[in-house]
């Protein structure tokens, strides 16, 4: 052993692997964690001083390190730390930062919040990274687990804003049932109840914590510090906090709105809005008519399907569902018309002859959803899923591609596929294309048949 080694600050693990502590990467009411000589290796150690509190904690540990949730975005526990220490090391993906970094930096760029938005990544980062934190809550939810003190110091995102990887750490909380630590949560993100010290964490309070980040992410608002909050005495935020004011856009009382950063109207073409007014009003007082993390999720998945990159600046703006022709959308940024060649899927359920209805015109079933796709952009099409197996992949679907020889169709990986224009579907093979050059010829939208038209199927109409 080296002079260097003796000296640097070390841990062993139970099996007996050495892991030197380098330097501390973030620290909590319960633990320090720190980067180790292995870039995706971090050792978490507990530093309360009840030697009870400690036994409790290291029996959880061994209940979680036994659980199987390796496919979860989870920077689960892989060890504990041999005696005396208490701790455990875990594993995390290189390149990540606290989502709280990208927090920290809208009131930096306070004076510039629309261009620090941009150079974050814009929406759709933002909207890929609730995703990803909504799937694994999901997962964990639909397991009967809790994650308990969630907050932006616990959610790791991609250091680069190309891109959206999302990874929760500090899995100290996570639960099969409510959580005995009555007030256990971070300033800002503790539900009302908890706040109050009147309830126990739950998957309720994981909703609530869930709601309040991604309303920071997307409008680098916190939803219950409006004017009334920022302009009046630290008692009025403890008040917001503990669920005694209205939130920043409360539909029955304007008193604590707020006037700075970005509108809620960036999603005014998705179902956010609604949910957020439901977290915030009557969920505030009744935990149960939260929206469920599903709800969440589903919503999520819908955004990244309609949203269009700007030609001019570069930003991405969410288009609309249904009602609104997008040849007159805007980029919500700068205004410039969207992008000319876009190309437009909407779905429909098409019924088998046996179900159909004489009233319905051309026995389909709008389903209210869009996808967008741009030049030079891959998309997949897939099945509408019910809510508790939403981050699942289907095999029935089709992947698109849209380059400058045309649009590229593949069917992936089973399955029948059928597309129809001006005449009776015909059936395809593994891979179909359309020619750049057949843009604008046929006044009739194709359809695009996933599944026998003899029976109930879905239908993706599309101009070409």
């Amino acid at each position: 052993m080296t002079a260097t080694q003796r000296s640097t600050k070390h841990v062993l693990d139970e099996k007996g692997t050495r892991y030197d502590l380098l330097s501390e990467m973030s620290r909590g009411g319960q633990g320090v964690v720190y980067r180790t000589q292995l870039p995706t290796v971090l050792v978490k150690g507990f530093i309360h001083t009840d030697f009870d509190a400690k036994q409790l904690w290291h029996q959880h540990m061994a209940w979680l390190i036994r659980q199987d949730l390796s496919d979860l975005k989870l920077a689960r526990p892989l060890a504990l730390l041999q005696p005396p220490r208490f701790g455990y090391v875990m594993e995390l993906m290189d390149g990540l930062v606290p989502l709280q970094s990208l927090l920290d930096s809208f009131v930096a760029a306070e004076d510039d919040a629309a261009s620090d938005y941009l150079a974050q990544g814009g929406l759709r980062r933002r909207a890929r990274i609730l995703c990803q934190l909504a799937r694994t809550l999901n997962q964990l939810h639909g397991r009967g687990m809790l994650y308990g003190d969630l907050s932006p110091a616990n959610i790791f995102v991609s250091d680069d804003p190309g891109f959206a990887e999302t990874w929760l750490i500090d899995c100290d909380n996570i639960s099969p049932h409510a959580h005995s630590g009555l007030t256990l949560h971070t300033p800002d993100y503790g539900a009302p109840e908890v706040v109050r010290g009147e309830a126990m964490l739950s998957s309720l309070t994981d909703c609530w914590s869930f709601a309040v980040i991604a309303y920071r992410v997307l409008t680098h608002n916190h939803p219950f510090k409006g004017e009334l909050v920022e302009l009046g005495e630290p008692e009025e935020e403890d008040a917001a906090l503990r669920g005694e004011h209205p939130w920043i856009n409360d539909s029955d009382n304007p008193d604590n709105a707020c006037f700075v950063n970005l509108p809620l109207q960036l999603v005014e073409h998705s179902r956010l809005p609604a949910l957020f007014s439901r977290c915030f009003e009557q969920g505030k007082h009744d935990a149960t008519a939260r929206p469920g993390i599903a709800e969440w999720l589903e919503a999520l998945m819908e955004i990244d399907e309609r949203m269009v990159e700007c030609a001019e600046c570069s930003a991405t703006t969410l288009m609309p569902s249904t009602g609104v022709d997008s040849a007159h959308m805007a980029c919500f940024f700068c205004d410039a018309p969207v992008d000319s060649k876009l190309v437009v899927f909407e779905e429909f359920i098409c019924l088998a002859p046996e179900e159909r209805d004489a009233e319905l015109p051309d026995h389909r079933i709008a389903t209210g959803r869009r996808v967008y796709l741009q030049p030079g952009a891959d998309q997949e099409l897939k099945r509408l899923l019910p809510s508790f197996s939403y981050d699942r992949w289907p095999t029935d679907h089709v992947r698109l591609e849209y380059t400058d020889k045309g649009l590229g169709i593949h069917q992936l990986p089973d399955g029948e596929l059928y597309l129809q224009g001006e005449g009776d579907p015909k059936q395809l093979g593994k891979f179909q294309g359309l020619k750049a050059t057949r843009r604008g010829q046929y006044d009739q939208p194709y359809q695009l048949h996933i599944g026998p038209p003899g029976e109930t199927h879905v239908v993706w109409q599309f101009r070409w």
